[in-house]
């Protein structure tokens, strides 16, 4: 929205009571403010100011007193689910001798992270992220009519994600479906002024949430015709129930198979396509244990998998010996802040 150079604190304040704020909300409506400090572009100075926190009671302070100064009242802060998320990114210059910080103000149009699909009711420890798990999929180049196998599955995001993508279901219907029945607001800017107030903009993007329900119903009605295979299993019953919840949230439960099995001794016959798999890597599990696991599980996907391609993520770089299979690519991801490796195997 405004980016501006600032010294003090009492430059971010006047620079701030300074915006015509009523234009961007209404006094009516909530407002958040989150503040992240970087580093100069050349990644050698921090910002000098040491209280992320107290820049963001200078922002809020600045934009109550305007509004009470336009419309002598104020809006009210909502840290859940406000109708104005505001990100403020703060960061020095590359010029050493000087003291002037640039701020820019965002309006976050999205409110809830994009990731947050809707499906997901019930969660395992840890589980991944939807976004990452699609990104796996995507990275194993799944086709919509090749066998799928999650083992160790958790709470069945990859699965849950790798479906979607066979049937090229946008991966968000779950957020537009709620809107459209029940009025339900998925992201920040369906109530933002500058979506309101311009009824064209309106207008088409409820067309394209029909048209995002309208592509839906084709692919769920593509998997159902489907006949490759989509299976999931973990040792762990309540991984297990979780998943199956999960599958069911999301209108999939009856386009997939889900099992309480160990996956060292798990086979699937006439099996051809992608394995896709998030095994543990050290949180539950004594390293012999794991070793052990890595192991046996090289050993099951080289015997009973062969011509399949297996894709394995981990965060523990030392268990990646053990599975003693050539590796045809390894992909560093970020699962979080651990750095992983993606594992990309070809059976023979």
């Amino acid at each position: 929205l405004y980016s501006f150079e600032i010294k003090t604190e009492k430059d971010l304040y006047f620079e701030t009571v300074d915006i015509k704020w009523k234009s961007i909300f209404n006094v009516d409506q909530t407002f958040k403010i989150q503040v992240l400090q970087g580093k100069s572009p050349d990644g050698k100075k921090r910002s000098k100011f040491k209280n992320a926190m107290y820049l963001g009671q200078v922002v809020k302070d600045a934009i109550v007193d305007r509004f009470r100064k336009d419309v002598d009242k104020r809006p009210d802060v909502d840290k859940d689910d406000p109708d104005a998320p505001l990100l403020i990114r703060v960061e020095p210059n590359n010029n050493p001798h000087s003291q002037k910080e640039t701020v820019t103000i965002n309006l976050d149009m999205c409110g809830q992270a994009l990731s947050n699909r809707g499906y997901r009711k019930v969660s395992v420890q840890a589980p991944l992220r939807e976004n990452l798990a699609a990104g796996m999929v995507l990275k194993a180049g799944l086709g919509p009519d090749e066998d799928f196998y999650n083992p160790m599955c958790g709470s069945g995001t990859i699965l849950t994600e790798g479906l979607l993508l066979k049937g090229e279901i946008p991966p968000s219907f779950l957020r537009v479906k709620n809107h459209l029945e029940t009025g339900q607001r998925p992201w920040s800017f369906l109530s933002q002024n500058f979506y309101v107030k311009d009824k064209y903009l309106k207008q088409n993007t409820e067309k394209f949430f029909q048209e995002v329900l309208e592509q839906t119903a084709l692919g769920m009605e593509r998997l159902i015709n489907n006949k490759s295979k989509n299976i999931a299993i973990d040792l762990d019953q309540r991984a297990v129930d979780s998943a199956k919840a999960n599958l069911a949230a999301a209108g999939l439960e009856s386009l997939a198979k889900l099992e309480k099995q160990d996956a060292l001794n798990y086979e699937i016959p006439n099996f051809k396509g992608k394995i896709v798999v998030n095994p543990p890597y050290g949180e539950r599990l004594e390293k012999e244990n794991l070793e052990e696991l890595y192991r046996e599980f090289g050993e099951r996907l080289k015997n009973s998998f062969k011509d399949s391609e297996a894709f394995v993520l981990t965060a523990n770089l030392e268990l990646i010996k053990k599975i003693q299979l050539q590796t045809k690519e390894r992909m560093i991801i970020y699962n979080g802040n651990l750095e992983s490796r993606l594992l990309h195997y070809n059976l023979f």
